[in-house]
């Protein structure tokens, strides 16, 4: 287990969590909320299921790194309801951004995507040494939004109008929380 709260875990990806991770692939609203013109998919071929069935069991298997990159978020009898991430922007190797997703979507509205993001930054910033950490998200996705401010984050931009999609433009919203704004909401 990478982190506990009140109401999940999260914890490494496990081999029995594979099935979980293939059906979010083509079923859930948060498709809709995590650029989905990054290719969400409503059907996927056999040949793609195996690939991403096989990619997913490959992850399993290795080392994964300290701190991790990637934890499934599980309820507290370990059932997946979803995954956090961290990467690294473009250009810039001193900070990392987050991301996070509730795949499942009769687990929204719950807190979980708020506890799941404080465990992961919480996590994150005490097992190594970076000193911002960064979420962007999108104007359409409010919830996020507001998931963000709850733990701490700062919004510190919005690029306005980037990306058109579905006939209308959408703002980039940009928040970021550096290492002594977490240690004072440790306290």
């Amino acid at each position: 287990m990478i982190a506990s709260g009140q109401q999940v875990i999260l914890r490494d990806r496990l081999p029995s969590d594979v099935d979980s991770f293939i059906h979010w692939r083509t079923h859930g609203e948060w498709r809709k909320l995590d650029a989905p013109w990054e290719g969400a998919h409503d059907y996927l071929s056999a040949e793609e299921e195996a690939k991403l069935r096989e990619r997913f069991l490959e992850r399993c298997a290795g080392e994964p790194p300290v701190p991790r990159g990637l934890a499934a978020i599980a309820t507290l009898d370990g059932t997946p309801l979803g995954w956090v991430n961290r990467y690294h922007a473009k250009g810039s190797p001193d900070e990392w951004y987050v991301g996070i997703g509730i795949a499942e979507d009769a687990h929204w509205d719950r807190g979980l995507g708020t506890e799941s993001l404080w465990l992961w930054v919480d996590y994150l910033f005490a097992n190594s040494d970076f000193h911002r950490i960064g979420l962007t998200t999108w104007s359409f996705n409010p919830r996020m939004m507001r998931v963000a401010e709850k733990i701490g984050f700062l919004g510190e931009s919005t690029q306005r109008e980037v990306r058109e999609w579905e006939g209308k433009f959408l703002d980039r919203m940009q928040y970021g929380m550096l290492r002594r704004e977490w240690e004072a909401l440790r306290r």
